[in-house]
């Protein structure tokens, strides 16, 4: 992703490792197998049937559920969306212009950590939903094709979502010059095309089935102490809410592309790639796609095998309630891949948003700001979390999988079903060390 001025994967490499690689990558597989059988032991019946309700808290409801808080929001979302809108329509094609910070940065890498502290937050300020339902409410002609409700709707869940998912992996990674205006006006004209025409031929839902940010912020954001019981904000156990909130259709789908998205990225940083693409004389392009989807398509192959363990593919009721188990891992890999990123690009873009047209404004008191290198000026800090992200993602994983396996499998096959999707965590977790701190 060329607009960017730092590498993807943070600041860390296999020599600012606290352990040297082939430690850390066993040591983490031992953990992964301790764990397992620690659970194995002392976690023998399902502890977490029916909802994570935990401490009710009806002030922040009534806050939250408030006209006047719920209309903040939205107005801030628009402001948002007109004001980077200007930048990407009237702004300089340099790498200088907020609107990609925002788009690569704030809006992909910043997703999570907004979804994991204010849960799903992202619908109520999301602008292209706010059109979508007053294009419905104008009595505009929305939701003609009818054929679309009911159990279809149940049946769509997130596909959609996954293949915008996998569409914008391919813009950041894979797209010529993805740093320039020309490029991302038209993806950015596909995105609210592709929502407000399928709004007016499906209805207003439809931004919830196909918003590829959207999924992703309502995905991170099962794993948020913060959550709905009854129409009541609770503060909740997230590790409960995760093992007990269900899965719409085409989760899978979603943390799959996901994880795989990410994989791929680390895996275009590897010696081997660089120097297979360099000496091709096949366009980078071809091997950009054909190595994007191919990572997707072997994440949701080796899910699957996994899952097989615990129940039939079809119909995809194990496939999409294991996916929960994925969620601590996909959380685990953005913030190992890209939390360095989010926290020096991050604060670039604050900078760069007070003068979206290029003209030396400085309409927020942000342009003479300097970037604040934190804890990234030590590599060793960097790659310490790095390493602690992905093998606690992976562990959160285990122990959210081991719940839901207690749930479906009979008791004589509680810990032997359990086995393919734990190896298939293993090769995870090992693959994912590998591409983040391999030369």
């Amino acid at each position: 992703m060329t607009p960017l001025l730092v590498p993807l994967h943070g600041l860390g490499s296999r020599q600012d490792l606290p352990l040297p690689l082939p430690a850390a990558v066993g040591g983490a597989v031992l953990v992964l197998l301790v764990s397992f059988a620690v659970l194995g032991l002392a976690w023998r019946e399902p502890r977490w049937d029916g909802l994570a309700r935990g401490v009710p808290l009806p002030g922040l409801t009534r806050l939250v559920d408030g006209r006047w808080f719920r209309t903040v929001l939205a107005v801030l979302g628009l402001l948002a969306f007109a004001w980077l809108g200007a930048a990407l329509w009237l702004g300089r094609d340099r790498v200088t212009n907020p609107v990609f910070g925002f788009t690569y940065v704030w809006l992909w890498v910043g997703i999570v950590p907004l979804s994991l502290l204010l849960g799903p937050v992202y619908r109520l300020a999301n602008p292209l939903a706010l059109l979508a339902r007053s294009l419905h409410r104008a009595g505009l002609p929305t939701g003609g094709l009818r054929s679309l409700a009911g159990t279809t709707w149940r049946r769509l869940g997130t596909f959609p979502a996954a293949i915008g998912l996998l569409a914008f992996s391919w813009l950041e990674l894979v797209q010529p010059d993805n740093n320039t205006l020309a490029v991302l006006q038209a993806w950015w004209l596909a995105w609210v095309a592709a929502l407000l025409g399928g709004t007016i031929l499906f209805g207003a839902r439809w931004v919830g089935a196909a918003d590829p940010f959207q999924a992703y912020a309502d995905l991170v954001s099962r794993a948020s102490p913060w959550q709905r019981v009854d129409g009541v904000v609770h503060l909740v156990n997230p590790l409960r809410q995760l093992g007990t909130s269900g899965s719409p259709a085409g989760t899978w789908a979603v943390v799959a592309t996901l994880l795989g998205g990410t994989a791929f990225d680390g895996f275009t940083s590897t010696s081997w790639w660089v120097r297979t693409t360099q000496s091709s004389g096949l366009p980078r392009e071809l091997w950009g796609t054909v190595g994007l989807l191919g990572m997707v398509a072997l994440i949701t192959l080796t899910f699957a095998l996994g899952v097989r363990g615990i129940g039939h593919l079809r119909p995809a009721g194990p496939v999409n309630l294991m996916a929960a188990s994925v969620i601590p891992i996909v959380i685990g890999y953005a913030v190992a891949h890209y939390l360095s990123l989010l926290v020096l690009e991050g604060q670039r873009t604050l900078i760069n948003l007070s003068d979206p047209l290029g003209l030396g404004w400085n309409a927020f008191g942000t342009a003479e700001l300097a970037i604040l290198p934190l804890w990234l000026d030590t590599p060793a800090a960097t790659a310490t979390i790095q390493l602690l992200a992905i093998v606690g993602g992976h562990v959160v994983g285990v122990l959210v999988a081991h719940e839901l396996a207690l749930r479906v499998l009979p008791v004589r096959r509680r810990l032997t079903g359990q086995l393919p999707l734990l190896l298939v965590m293993i090769g995870y977790t090992c693959g994912g060390l590998l591409l983040l701190f391999s030369p």
